[in-house]
């Protein structure tokens, strides 16, 4: 009797070349480990190794399972026989729906690499079970004329991880199968030349492998899994990992892993098993997390989107739920669809939840930020993803795989089909209870295109194609769509305002912040100065050319001439330099510091050079008149300088006047034009309503109806009058809200101000807010790190304990014993003077000695002074005094301007760099003589988020200064004292 035989090629056709790529046979292996009730599967690429590692944490494999499932092909996965018992199953957790089927899987796994080494330990069985170990060499499976009974499989067993040895057999025993095939002229030469020498390249160590990579799986005790060692990689994963260069689009591993459970609808079922995928790429240890789950979507960008579209579709395909509309509006929708006449469908119930974005940011209601990250998670990740038992179902969800033909439709006819593929995002929820029909080819390259799979298309097409009638037709035609075209013309009219306003800003702000920086320049840099003095110089030459005047009345005229014109130029040249201040823009907080620094700056310059500039002028006219022995009126003089600040003041005002009123002018016209174009709008309308009279013939049709025609005619006037209407309401509100008042300084307060103020108040909010969520993640991470720092510490002393113990009997031991006591003792020493930050219970006030926190600090940064040769000095004043409260507020505070002091004398150019502290009775002084503030920083350095530092979080004094002003303290930049460039004083406040 005859029987078929099995070519080993049967594998390769069944396997490698059934899957779509590496990432689909990744995918597969994941959901094996799911089925293997796995809670991690880890994958790391070793580029220097060529080397891919798979590691789950499931119930692994008995050498019998391995060897009756695993190596068998076709196994049963939801039904037994009487030969083959079903998969086990951990009852500790929820039971999981089989989703790898017919052992895709492990030849999948010859789509990845040429060989592999399979270790395997199961667990949670009646007794313990050894370590199952496997190497398979693809190749072999490619050759024709070798049947499957011919290759030789070695399959061992250890009590823990083989080593370099143990891989060694085992691929001696490949080997020696080669040779075997090679004496029988079963395999070719060449072949059994390239495959030996494959073989013998593997060097890869299980044992030590396990322990270098991240991850931390385990074979002992109770612990078990599957890992896969896969070498030589094929070469398209890395373009799989790196794509095409272009950041806007996902790389092929990206769109295939990313989403392995739902997680981007609020309250979706918790994943089951979480994944990591490393790419190290040379450097030792450094790697790049390529499942970063931050870029897909989350449950919050989810409820941020325009529209949502949630509810089932029944065994029927009728559709009952949810729509909601800019996040607003909510109706109770049914869409039926009729192609199967309301007859049960193949395809079964299924659900859909599904988010949508606006194609236009002018259009939307989400924010200018929020909206560019959506955006390119769209055109990355953007599609209607299909979930069975929350495990994707590949390859829907792909951006570049539209399986409802929405952007081929689209494309045809926007305004009928208003969606867009990767504006969408969302999930089709299906189970493999309820949709059995719904099969998975065999290359997972999406489903069987039978009756259900077809229906479900059907399905989704209508709904969609009816959702776009329904909701978003650009006429109005419905009630919903009616109240969509109105929400998003009210958000194209605010945007675009919002637009015009922010492009009109933009100019007047640039030249502000252009102009406030040249000022600090010039300030720093003498230039101001050496302004003050060229008019000084001048007004001396001019004076000094009275002297060859004959006429005396000439001379005295001359010289009241010269001083107008001195002042004049001194006036002139202070208007120059001034900055006005920031009006119909808004500026950041910082800025807003800088300005105020201006302002006392520029008071400073009043005081000091501009008047000692007048004094001067005054002087040089008394000089002259004296020399010439000139008498001149000082009325005369008097009423010239009022002339002079009167003709400036009559100019301004004069030119305010103009272009006050010729902006009201300006308004008036534009809302003249606006309400009459409107008016014409409306007879327009009416006229074209009336003029369809003489088209009708009400009495010879039968057909006439006219109570829909008179409705017709009367919305279409109407809906011209409320836009009208709405229109004016709006422009009459403006100009009701238009403010002028006194305050009780006399002062005009108007919507201007009122509305910056407002704007700097919300930007104020917004730059907290984004500081909080810092600083709170920040206070987290300390929090675990502190946590976890502190059992590490315990276990090492406990550990060195062991190991004195040891170092006694054994005088080899005692070295290692010493080196290693002496570098924690270090370092324990460190983490020991952190000890007073970290107080926070049963602290008390106290009288603390200056010298005490100096000895603190020594400690701290003894090893820093040395390195940057810094001398850390003070004085007989700070060696006596104390200061009172708790040690946890003053220290950081001085750790904080200690290593910054550090920091800024690096930069410096100064032979000796010296911090020096100094202290009486109206507060504690710390000097440095390392660079030098900026003015305009003095009060900025204070503020959360400000930093001079490359990279500089910009937290440290503006906590330092929060903790202080708690503890009734001030800290504050003074002028520096004992030759140094900074000095900073810590005070006590004022009760």
């Amino acid at each position: 009797m005859a029987q078929f035989k099995t070519r080993a090629r049967a594998l390769d056709l069944l396997g490698r070349q059934q899957i779509a790529g590496i990432p689909t046979a990744i995918n597969e292996l994941i959901k094996n480990a799911h089925d293997a009730y796995a809670d991690r599967f880890d994958i790391d690429f070793l580029r220097k190794e060529n080397l891919l590692v798979l590691r789950d944490d499931g119930l692994g494999m008995t050498k019998e399972e391995f060897e009756t499932r695993w190596l068998t092909i076709g196994t049963e996965s939801k039904f037994a026989n009487k030969k083959t018992a079903l998969p086990p199953v951990d009852k500790s957790k929820a039971l999981r729906p089989i989703m790898g089927e017919k052992g895709i899987g492990r030849l999948a796994i010859a789509s990845i690499g040429k060989q592999v080494l399979i270790i395997s330990k199961a667990k949670l069985r009646n007794k313990n079970f050894k370590i199952v170990v496997a190497f398979i060499n693809w190749e072999l499976f490619e050759l024709p004329g070798i049947n499957l009974e011919d290759i030789a499989i070695p399959v061992k067993e250890f009590d823990c991880l083989p080593n370099e040895d143990d891989i060694d057999n085992i691929k001696n025993e490949v080997i020696t199968s080669l040779d075997n095939l090679l004496k029988q002229d079963v395999i070719l030469k060449e072949d059994y030349i390239r495959i030996k020498e494959n073989v013998n390249n593997w060097n890869i160590n299980p044992e030590s492998l396990n322990r270098k990579l991240v991850g931390n799986f385990e074979f002992s005790g109770e612990k078990g899994g599957t890992f896969f060692y896969i070498s030589p990689v094929n070469e398209t994963l890395i373009f799989d990992i790196e794509g095409d260069g272009d950041p806007k689009e996902a790389t092929k591993i990206e769109k295939m892993l990313m989403g392995f459970h739902n997680t981007m609808t609020p309250n979706h079922p918790k994943p089951v098993i979480d994944i990591s995928f490393r790419d190290y790429r040379g450097e030792e240890g450094i790697y790049y997390d390529l499942i970063d789950k931050e870029q897909f979507f989350t449950p919050d960008e989810f409820e941020l989107a325009d529209h949502h579209f949630q509810g089932t579709f029944d065994e029927f395909g009728q559709f009952r739920g949810m729509i909601k509309i800019y996040g607003e509006k909510t109706y109770d929708h049914i869409v039926n669809w009729q192609e199967n006449n309301f007859r049960e469908t193949n395809c079964g119930a299924f659900s859909i939840n599904l988010a949508y974005l606006q194609g236009e940011l002018k259009s939307s209601r989400v924010d200018v930020e929020n909206y560019s990250i959506i955006r390119a998670k769209g055109d990355k990740f953007g599609g209607l993803y299909i979930y069975r038992d929350n495990i994707r179902v590949l390859p829907y969800g792909n951006s570049d795989y539209d399986f409802l033909d929405i952007e081929k439709n689209r494309s045809k006819r926007a305004t009928t089909y208003f969606f867009s593929y990767r504006r969408m995002f969302g999930v089709i929820n299906i189970s493999a209870q309820n949709n059995k029909n719904l099969i998975e080819k065999a290359g997972r390259e999406g489903f069987i295109e039978n009756k259900a799979y077809r229906q479900l298309q059907a399905i989704l097409k209508n709904f969609f194609s009816q959702l776009a009638a329904d909701f978003f037709d650009e006429k109005g035609k419905t009630p919903q769509s009616e109240y969509y075209n109105q929400k998003k013309n009210e958000i194209n009219t605010y945007k675009l305002a919002l637009e015009r306003r922010d492009k009109l800003a933009k100019g007047r702000k640039d030249k502000f912040l252009k102009e406030l920086d040249l000022f600090f320049q010039n300030l720093t840099s003498g230039k101001i100065n050496e302004g003050i003095d060229a008019i000084i110089s001048d007004a001396r030459r001019n004076f000094n050319s009275v002297i060859y005047c004959k006429d005396m009345d000439e001379a005295s005229q001359k010289i009241i001439d010269y001083e107008f014109e001195a002042r004049q130029k001194i006036n002139e040249y202070k208007k120059k330099i001034s900055v006005s201040g920031p009006k119909g823009f808004t500026v950041s907080k910082a800025t807003r510091v800088d300005f105020e620094t201006y302002l006392k700056e520029f008071r400073i310059l009043e005081e000091t050079l501009f008047k000692n500039a007048i004094n001067e002028i005054d002087n040089i006219v008394s000089e002259y008149t004296k020399r010439l022995n000139i008498e001149i009126s000082k009325r005369k003089r008097l009423e010239q300088a009022v002339e002079l600040i009167s003709t400036e003041a009559k100019k301004s005002n004069a030119e305010k006047k103009n272009e006050t009123n010729g902006v009201v002018s300006d308004v008036s016209k534009r809302v003249k034009e606006l309400t009459s174009e409107l008016i014409l709008d409306l007879d327009n309308q009416i006229r074209t309503v009336k003029d369809r009279f003489k088209k009708l013939s009400m009495l010879d049709s039968e057909d006439f109806d006219l109570v829909k025609e008179r409705k017709s005619m009367e919305d279409e006037i109407e809906m011209i009058s409320n836009r009208n209407a709405f229109i004016m309401d709006r422009i009459i509100r403006q100009f009701e809200g238009f403010y002028i008042e006194k305050d009780i300084d006399g002062n005009i307060i108007t919507n201007d101000q009122i509305a910056d103020a407002l704007s700097e108040e919300l930007e104020d909010l917004r730059e907290r807010v984004q500081t909080d969520v810092e600083l709170s993640q920040l206070g987290l991470a300390v929090g675990i790190l502190h946590h976890e720092f502190n059992g590490t510490v315990k276990s090492i002393r406990s550990s060195l304990k062991d190991l004195r113990a040891w170092s006694d009997v054994d005088q080899q031991v005692e070295g290692i014993y010493k080196n290693i006591k002496t570098n924690f003792d270090h370092l324990d020493g460190y983490l020991n003077l952190f000890t007073p930050l970290n107080r926070r219970l049963n602290r008390r006030r106290e009288n603390i000695p200056l010298l005490e926190i100096k000895t603190f600090l020594i400690d701290l940064f003894k090893s820093r002074f040395e390195r940057h040769n810094i001398q850390f000095k003070h004085t007989k004043g700070y060696a006596s005094q104390k200061i009172y409260g708790f040690r946890s507020t003053f220290y950081p505070v001085f750790v904080n301007i200690i290593d910054n002091a550090i920091y800024w004398l690096k930069q410096s150019k100064a032979e000796e760099r010296i911090i020096r502290l100094h202290a009486d009775e109206n507060g504690i002084y710390i000097s440095n003589n390392g660079v030098e503030i900026l003015p305009q920083d003095k009060e900025r350095m204070f503020e959360l988020g400000f930093s001079r530092k490359p990279n500089g979080r910009g937290m440290g004094l503006s906590i330092s200064k929060e903790v202080l002003n708690a503890e009734n303290y001030d800290i504050s930049v003074i002028t520096p004292i004992n030759g140094s460039t900074v000095t900073f004083k810590i005070e006590k406040l004022n009760e």
